[in-house]
């Protein structure tokens, strides 16, 4: 296959050295463009994650590599046991490159690793909540003044709500039909954030550093083991609680469904809820609050009905934030997590 020229000439400012052998376009993202990149430096093979940021998203990415470079020399220095994230630097010195208007970064590839989309089993969610409580148990040593913010209001439900009411006028009357079943739901539940509302604007949750896009999809998995091998994707380094990791992690492991399909049968795993809940609490209950651990039950709920208005969310004002192969594809990942929602509710 034939090497595209200006993805080559993008990485010659990373790796002026190498030999470009493979460049293979990764599709999993919804807000990043990625590409795996195989390159020949001298008798060695390597391979990089090589990215274009989205900057209408992430306006500051100055401020994200910061963030991961600090946060992967501090779990270094500590004696974190896994893999961190690191930065290529171009030949100027710098962690980004601005090229012809778009900005792109690279990282090292952690090899020997894998990802998956759709939690495997209980045991599989145990050793992922253990592994991430391991990952925050660590980030809890770190000073969070020296965090840089990168997605202002991201954890703010209140902001999300907001935004859901201004999509909500301002939609087509075409969406707003083929959305109605699904709006009629959301609505009818407006009051099930409100508590979590209240916590946040009484600052009763403790403030941590969290990752803040803890699924499953963020996490690599050895080839040989099969067990977790590092956690990825470290541009929504943020402050905020760890209830809202933890809610996002019930909500990416316990949907045993791709996240845009709408069938509402069989999307719930109640085995895969417990442990990943018994994971997570066997690193974090020694640290976690009484406030948070009382309301770890309540936090997947809210995450779950935030996401769903999300997407409800962007499908009403056109799909300008999450990437979309097909036109109904919001609205799909919206129904998808209210079929999640109306399990978790029976609990």
């Amino acid at each position: 296959m034939a090497i595209n020229p200006t993805l080559n000439n993008i990485i010659c400012h990373f790796l002026p050295q190498a030999e470009v052998a493979v460049i293979s376009p990764v599709a999993d993202g919804l807000i990043n463009s990625t590409y795996s990149v195989e390159v020949v430096l001298g008798a060695l093979r390597k391979k990089y994650i090589l990215q274009k940021i989205n900057t209408a998203i992430f306006q500051n990415p100055k401020a994200i590599h910061s963030n991961i470079s600090l946060v992967s020399s501090c779990l270094k220095s500590m004696n974190y046991p896994h893999p961190v994230l690191e930065l290529c630097e171009t030949a100027e010195g710098g962690n980004e490159l601005n090229f012809e208007g778009d900005t792109w970064r690279m990282l090292e590839q952690i090899e020997n690793s894998y990802t998956i989309n759709v939690v495997e089993n209980s045991n599989q969610a145990f050793q992922v909540g253990s592994f991430f409580g391991q990952f925050y148990t660590f980030l809890n040593g770190i000073e969070l003044n020296q965090i840089q913010a990168v997605l202002p209001n991201f954890l703010d439900t209140k902001s999300r709500i907001e935004a859901f009411q201004q999509a909500f006028q301002l939609a087509t009357k075409e969406r707003l039909i083929k959305a109605k079943t699904e709006l009629d739901w959301m609505l009818k539940h407006k009051d099930l954030p409100q508590k979590w509302i209240q916590l946040q604007q009484e600052k009763r949750l403790p403030v941590r550093l969290i990752h803040a896009d803890p699924k499953i999809s963020n996490v690599l998995f050895d080839v040989t083991t099969h067990q977790p091998k590092a956690i990825i994707d470290w541009d929504t380094l943020m402050f905020g609680t760890i209830l809202y990791d933890y809610g996002d992690m019930i909500r990416s492991y316990t949907n045993t469904k791709l996240e845009d399909d709408p069938n509402p049968e069989g999307v719930f795993n109640v085995k895969i809820y417990y442990a990943l809940t018994d994971g997570f609490l066997s690193e974090t209950r020694s640290f976690l609050t009484d406030i948070e651990l009382e309301n770890l039950p309540y936090a997947p709920q809210v995450i779950v009905y935030i996401q769903g208005l999300r997407f409800l969310t962007d499908y009403l004002n056109g799909d300008i934030y999450y990437h979309c192969n097909y036109p109904e594809q919001n609205l799909n990942r919206a129904k998808n997590q209210i079929h999640l929602l109306q399990h978790i509710l029976k609990l």
